[in-house]
């Protein structure tokens, strides 16, 4: 059996110009660049990927999980393991300057979520989102030659 190594990406995710086939080519773009990196590497496959994912991003896990999984099956790494972290969404309020994570209401569907966009401090609504938009690949762990 060949070495294994673990490499950090550090690779963000352009939220703009995402298409809208949303757990699915998000994962495309995970495997793209963890494949990449792997290839730089002389890796004969990749074993595991760290993502973080904010909560506004509306992923399904067990989704995202599948694709990203049968993507590295394609391309010769069977049994992939996905770790996600969550990133709590959090709001920063204009009125009193307060910082606050913010939980989604409870469903039994990730996309029908709807973030309390108020300031638990003050009330206001005046409040822009500071977190939960985030989208990265973090390391990679990976199984080499020697």
């Amino acid at each position: 059996m060949g070495q294994l190594g673990r490499f950090g990406l550090g690779y963000e995710i352009a939220s703009k110009n995402r298409p809208k086939v949303h757990e699915f080519s998000i994962a495309s773009e995970i495997w793209r660049s963890v494949s990449q990196a792997a290839a730089e590497h002389k890796a004969r496959r990749v074993r595991s990927i760290a993502v973080e994912v904010g909560s506004l991003n509306l992923i399904e896990d067990e989704q995202l999980r599948f694709w990203v999984q049968a993507l590295a099956e394609r391309e010769g790494s069977p049994g992939v393991e996905l770790k996600i972290t969550h990133i709590p969404a959090r709001i920063a309020c204009r009125s009193c300057g307060e910082h606050s994570d913010i939980a989604p209401s409870a469903s039994s569907h990730p996309h029908f979520i709807k973030p309390g966009m108020s300031c638990p401090a003050c009330t206001s609504s005046d409040v822009r989102v500071s977190g939960g938009r985030e989208l990265r690949v973090v390391t990679a762990e990976i199984e080499t030659e020697d």
